[in-house]
């Protein structure tokens, strides 16, 4: 259900991927998110998803598609291997997104597209593996040091939206529905008096936070949509003349 949600918020990133998304693509940490980019009608000639650990399904029933088991942050792939890359929603899951990073703009070929959806206001989710979230001039200064060069950064929603999807996260917070809440986080006794007044509000208040997200702020977006470009070799010589 949530990455449906994510898919409808996120409809940009499929625009970006039709535009950009070519040839060998590296999909780090995407799991079955190919199906979705089938779906939406972004092209490619192979696609590798680089995961930790095996998952339930492998057999994805297309020749293109493979899975690889490594780490995101230490490739075993060799440099330039790819002409796109993808990281959708997983550098907050990532002790050492710097590193995961460089790795990806290793393996990218000259003239590959980096493409990355991060958030910057996600709620705690993926416990106990949710450790970062992201502005907007991290993802800059990144790029910078790996040599990138920004073609899109996007904003995708705002302070209104976020706190749309901060009352919708409330509800299943506060009910300790799987990944999003541990036992180590402790209600306060006022809680529980209080619980029915804060579902009214969450019910109340989310439609008119969707109504003004419509003249939404950017400063405090949900997620960062980046589109990034590994500058061919003579380009950098030319550069540096």
């Amino acid at each position: 259900m949530f990455y449906v949600a994510r898919n409808i918020r996120s409809r940009r990133l499929f625009d970006s991927l039709r535009s950009y998304c070519r040839g060998s693509v590296l999909d780090v940490g995407g799991w079955d998110f190919f199906r979705t980019a089938l779906a939406q009608g972004v092209s490619f000639t192979s696609w590798t998803v680089l995961e930790t650990a095996e998952q339930k399904v492998t057999d994805f029933g297309d020749d293109r598609i493979r899975i690889e088991i490594g780490d995101g942050c230490s490739m075993h792939f060799k440099d330039a291997s790819f002409d796109t890359v993808l990281n959708v929603q997983v550098l907050e899951h990532v002790f050492e997104p710097n590193a995961m990073m460089r790795e990806m703009c290793r393996v990218l070929k000259p003239g590959g597209h980096l493409i990355i959806l991060v958030p910057q206001t996600a709620t705690l989710h993926l416990i106990p593996h949710h450790y970062y979230n992201f502005t907007r001039f991290w993802i800059k200064e990144d790029l910078i040091r790996n040599g990138m060069e920004q073609l899109e950064l996007r904003p995708l929603g705002g302070i209104w939206s976020s706190m749309a999807s901060h009352l919708v996260y409330f509800v299943f917070q506060s009910l300790r529905v799987g990944s999003m809440s541990a036992p180590e986080f402790r209600r306060p006794w006022l809680f529980y008096p209080l619980y029915p007044f804060m579902l009214l509000f969450a019910f109340i208040a989310f439609p008119i936070c969707l109504f003004l997200s419509l003249g939404d702020l950017t400063e405090e977006p949900n997620n960062h949509l980046v589109v990034a470009r590994k500058p061919a070799a003579q380009e950098i010589t030319q550069d540096d003349k």
